[in-house]
């Protein structure tokens, strides 16, 4: 009797494994999982031309990737912890660095530049303005900095009193600053004269993220509880709250059209939503760990998210999820009738169902690219 149940036990241990496996092998968006890094990936950001992208980790080390192959093109080591931020210039001719106390300047291809020493505390977060000229960083110290990077100094420190400031940005549409901090707040403030503007309330505490919407209409924020905010910066209210990830949200993107957002959460998982109605469109689940950073490539084809499981996952955006949700209606009701996907007849032949199926099969794919053309020509 003991035998039988060891001999149970054991085939429900198996089954359990395959199932897990094949679970896993079902997420048909993830292109890839790349291990390069021996430790926590907390930093990631895709260069303005698509070609590559580039990742920061605990392991000290920033590698540059081609998107073509995502094989590692350069390892740089030169911060002495981990590298929490990582931005392209708008140009993409070179990227900043931020980690240990400083901030590093990098040509593209990955050749040092200047280093920019200041804060007290590890950079937690940069912002770059649109002539590349300026940068804005943020800090565990009690104030967040504005330099000039062809000088490569400080032009101005806003001494806001407040605890860490985790999260700043930089408006590339109407150069507005923003900063969160520990305290749960968010500032705006101009770059022209540095007066606050506006004081955003409503996360009760760590402001993880913060991204400017490209058009410069919206601010989105993120923080220790699991919800998104997006303010509306004309009217200086809420436009939308998402609340659908269940631990603290660590990382915000805007696409490049302002279309969609990009969400990765200490829950593991990460989340396209559509910033127009402000609902989830798809989650990208592989990860085994907190996603600490996520970036979209310009292109809107590419999530990639950085991972405290060492990993950086690659994500196809599939036609497939933005059709079934901005048509799903329309292409169920072109499926159902074209009457090529009704199960076996009893007057079909064998062969006869199965030329219906390859039938079906392309016009499915037909179907599929006409809502593509319809939904790029509503972008």
């Amino acid at each position: 009797m003991k035998y039988l149940k060891l001999k149970l036990l054991v085939l429900f241990l198996l089954i359990s494994v395959v199932n897990i496996h094949l679970y896993a092998q079902k997420e048909k968006c993830l292109v890839t999982s790349l291990k390069e890094h021996s430790n926590e990936v907390h930093s990631l950001a895709f260069s303005p031309d698509g070609k590559q992208f580039i990742s920061g980790s605990k392991d000290e080390t920033i590698k540059i990737w081609d998107v073509s192959t995502f094989q590692v093109i350069n390892t740089l080591q030169r911060h002495y912890a981990t590298i929490y931020e990582l931005e392209y210039s708008t140009n993409g001719n070179f990227f900043i660095s931020g980690g240990d106390k400083t901030i590093n300047i990098w040509d593209k291809d990955g050749t040092y530049v200047k280093s920019l020493s200041g804060h007290t505390t590890a950079v937690w977060s940069v912002g770059i303005s649109k002539n590349d000229q300026y940068l804005v960083s943020g800090s565990f110290d009690n104030n967040f900095r504005l330099w000039d990077i062809t000088e490569g100094k400080t032009i101005h420190t806003f001494e806001n009193n407040k605890k860490s400031i985790l999260a700043v940005a930089f408006s590339k549409a109407n150069n507005l600053i923003a900063c969160g901090s520990k305290d749960g707040s968010i500032e705006i403030y101009t770059f022209d004269n540095f007066d606050l503007i506006h004081t955003f309330s409503g996360h009760a505490s760590n402001v993880y993220s913060l991204a400017f919407s490209n058009d410069g209409k919206y601010l989105a924020s993120s923080s220790r509880g699991n919800n998104i905010r997006v303010w509306n910066l004309e009217t200086m209210d809420i436009f939308h709250v998402l609340t659908n990830h269940e631990r603290s949200v660590m990382s915000i993107k805007f696409s490049k059209d302002d279309r969609y957002l990009v969400s990765g959460s200490y829950d593991a998982s990460v989340k396209l939503w559509d910033v127009k109605h402000g609902e989830e469109i798809y989650t990208f689940l592989g990860h085994s760990l907190p996603v600490n950073d996520i970036d979209i490539s310009f292109d809107n084809k590419y999530i990639i998210s950085g991972s405290s499981d060492n990993t950086i996952n690659v994500w196809e955006i599939n036609p497939e999820i933005l059709i079934d949700y901005y048509f799903a209606k329309e292409f169920q009701q072109d499926i159902d009738a074209s009457n090529l996907f009704d199960d076996k007849k009893p007057s079909e032949s064998r062969a006869e169902y199965k030329e219906r199926q390859l039938r079906a099969e392309k016009f499915k794919t037909d179907l599929l690219q006409k809502y593509i053309i319809q939904l790029s020509k509503s972008e």
